[in-house]
C-alpha cells in the first residue's frame, strides 16, 4: 500500500514505529550454562552463523529500518537451505530462544528481528523458469528477480521497492504493478516448501496441505513455518508505461474527487497511485506535491487516453506530465527509483561492494481500505489532517492506491487475503530525515499518524494491509484477515500449535 519511492527520493525512512517484543512457546531444555552451545549450531550449518562477538554482526543485525537497531539478536543465521533451517529451528527450541524468520527485513512493526536468533533466509535467493512456473527463493530481491527474468520474456508479481524479498511479500498479499491486471501475488502461488516448527519439510499446494496452502496466501510472514521455495506462475507483460502527473496544491480536492472515480472504471493494466508529498524543512511557501502515478501494461498510446480521461475529470490543468513506454524490466527499475543505477547497484549498502541505496532512517504509518469513494468533505479532511501540527525535520506522505480488477475477482474466503471488496487502500506516513531522532520528534511523528488515521477511520471499512503490519492497531485479527481470521487460527493450530513461531501480532 505505502510507496517506499516518494521516501527514498527524499532520503527519509519508511517503516512502522514500534515497541518490539517478541516471544516464543517452544519446547526443550532450558540451557542452564546461560549461553546457548552456538559452536554445536555452527557446526550443523551449511551456511554461515554470526555472534556479537564477529566483526560482521554489525551488518548482519540491521533492518532495512534503523529504528530497531536497538534489538541485540544473540546470533544471525544465514541459512544455505532448508536443512540449515530445520537445525537453527530444533537449536532454537532445545535451549528456548525465541526466533524470527527474516527475508528482506522490511517488516513496518520490527517482526524480522529477535533478541534470539534471527533465522536469515536472504541467500535462498534463486530463480528458476520451469515449462509453466517459476520457483522463487524467499530471499529474491524484487530488482534481481525481474533481471533473471527478462531473458525469458516472462516475469512475476513482485512489489515496487526493490530489495524487498518475495518472501514476507508473498504471504502478506502482495501488492504490485501487475494486481489490477493478474492479481495479488498470493493468487499465483502453485506451491511452497515449507519448514515446520517440528522441523519436518513440507510442500503445501491445492493437494498437499491444502489448509497450509491457502493460510500461507495472505496469512502473514512468519506465522506458520519458514518457506524456503516458492512456485509461482509467471506473467506476460512486456512493456510498462509509467506516467506522472502533477497538479497544484490547490487543486488537490479535485483531484481526489476525480481519481477515485477514475481508477474504479480504469481498465485493469493501470496501476494507480494518488501521493500528497510534503517535506517540512522546504522553503517558505513551498506547497505539499499533488502527484498522479503508475503504470499501464501496454502501450504508451493508450496510456496517454486514460490520462486524457483523468485530466478532463479533474477539471484543472496539470502542472507537468511525464509518461514513457519501456520494457517491462527497464520500466521496473524506473519504478524502484534506479533508473540511473544498474541493478547491482540497486541494493541496500553492505549487501554487496556495488550496492548504493540506502537504509531508511526513521518512520510510522498507518493504512485503511475504502470499498466507496471519499466524500468531497471526507477529502478535504484528510487534507486538513495532514497539514496539521507542522514540525520541521519531517517528510509528510498521504497515499491513495488503487486495487479492484482481478483482485477483487477472488472470493474473501477462497485465500487468506480477506480484502476483496477494497476499491483503494489510504495511509498517512511520515519519515524522520535526521539520524538518532529525539524521542519528543518520534512522539510527535506518532501523534500525527495517529491523527490522520483517526480522521480516515470513519469513511472506512476499518481493515488494513497485513503486508504493512502496523503496530498500534488494537483490532489487527479483524483488520488483517476479518472473517478468515478463525481459519488462520485453525491452520496455527495444525502446524504451530505451541506457538513457537510468535511475535507481537502473530496468529494466535
Amino acid at each position: 500500500m505505502i510507496s517506499r519511492r516518494a521516501l527514498l527520493r527524499a532520503g527519509a525512512g519508511v517503516g512502522a514505529a514500534a515497541a518490539f517484543t517478541a516471544a516464543t512457546a517452544g519446547t526443550g531444555s532450558v540451557w542452564a550454562a546461560g549461553s546457548p552451545p552456538w559452536s554445536t549450531l555452527r557446526g550443523k550449518l551449511s551456511g554461515r552463523l554470526v555472534l556479537p562477538t564477529d566483526s560482521g554482526y554489525g551488518l548482519a543485525k540491521q533492518l532495512q529500518l534503523a529504528q530497531f537497531d536497538a534489538i541485540h539478536p544473540q546470533a544471525v543465521a544465514y541459512c544455505a537451505n532448508s536443512a540449515d533451517v530445520a537445525a537453527c529451528i530444533r537449536f532454537a527450541q532445545d535451549n528456548s530462544l525465541p526466533v524470527a524468520p527474516r527475508s528482506g527485513g522490511h517488516s513496518y512493526g520490527g517482526y524480522s528481528t529477535s533478541p534470539g536468533l534471527v533465522i536469515d533466509v536472504s541467500g535462498l535467493n534463486s530463480v528458476q523458469v520451469g515449462q509453466n512456473t517459476v520457483r522463487l527463493g524467499p530471499g529474491g530481491q524484487g530488482v534481481d528477480i525481474a533481471a533473471a527474468l527478462a531473458p525469458y520474456n516472462v516475469q512475476v508479481c513482485t512489489g515496487t521497492c526493490p530489495t524487498v524479498c518475495v518472501g514476507g511479500w508473498l504471504q502478506g498479499g502482495g501488492l504490485g504493478q501487475q494486481a489490477r491486471k493478474f492479481g495479488m501475488g498470493c493468487d499465483r502461488l502453485v506451491s511452497a516448501e515449507v519448514v515446520l516448527a517440528n522441523g519436518s519439510v513440507v510442500r503445501c499446494s491445492s493437494d498437499q496441505h491444502p489448509e497450509l496452502y491457502w493460510a500461507l496466501r495472505g496469512g502473514g510472514g512468519g506465522n506458520f513455518g519458514v518457506v524456503t521455495e516458492y512456485e509461482v506462475l509467471p506473467t506476460q507483460a512486456p512493456v510498462i508505461t509509467n506516467y506522472n502527473l502533477n497538479w497544484d496544491w490547490s487543486d488537490a480536492v479535485d483531484v481526489i474527487m476525480a481519481w477515485q472515480q477514475w481508477v474504479a472504471q480504469a481498465p485493469r493494466e493501470l496501476s494507480a497511485e494518488l501521493l500528497i508529498e510534503f517535506q517540512t524543512d522546504s522553503a517558505t511557501g513551498t506547497q505539499p506535491l499533488v502527484v498522479a502515478t503508475g503504470g499501464y501494461l501496454g502501450a504508451k498510446a493508450d496510456c496517454d487516453g486514460l490520462l486524457d480521461e483523468l485530466v478532463s475529470a479533474v477539471g484543472r490543468p496539470n502542472t507537468t506530465r511525464d509518461v514513457v513506454e519501456q520494457p517491462y524490466q527497464q520500466a521496473m527499475m524506473t519504478v524502484f527509483g534506479c533508473g540511473e543505477r544498474t541493478v547491482a547497484q540497486c541494493h541496500r549498502v553492505g549487501y554487496s561492494s556495488e550496492a548504493q541505496l540506502p537504509r531508511d532512517i526513521w518512520a510510522t504509518q498507518r493504512n485503511l481500505y475504502f470499498h466507496e469513494p471519499l466524500s468531497r468533505s471526507a477529502a478535504s479532511e484528510a487534507l486538513t489532517a495532514f497539514l496539521a501540527d507542522n514540525r520541521g525535520g519531517q517528510f509528510r506522505f498521504f497515499g491513495l492506491f488503487a486495487y479492484g480488477g482481478k483482485i477483487n475477482d477472488v472470493e474473501p474466503t477462497a485465500t487468506a487475503f480477506v480484502h476483496r471488496d477494497a476499491l483503494f487502500a489510504a495511509g498517512y506516513q511520515i519519515g524522520l530525515t535526521q539520524p538518532n531522532p529525539a524521542q519528543a520528534d518520534i512522539d510527535s511523528a506518532q501523534g500525527w499518524v495517529n491523527h490522520g488515521y483517526t480522521t480516515l477511520d470513519p469513511y472506512s471499512n476499518h481493515e488494513s494491509f497485513q503486508n504493512y503490519m502496523d503496530p498500534a492497531l488494537t483490532n489487527w485479527r479483524q483488520a488483517y484477515y476479518g472473517q478468515n481470521y478463525a481459519r488462520l487460527q485453525h491452520a496455527k493450530r495444525c502446524y504451530d500449535p505451541y506457538r513457537f513461531f510468535h511475535f507481537a501480532q502473530a496468529i494466535d
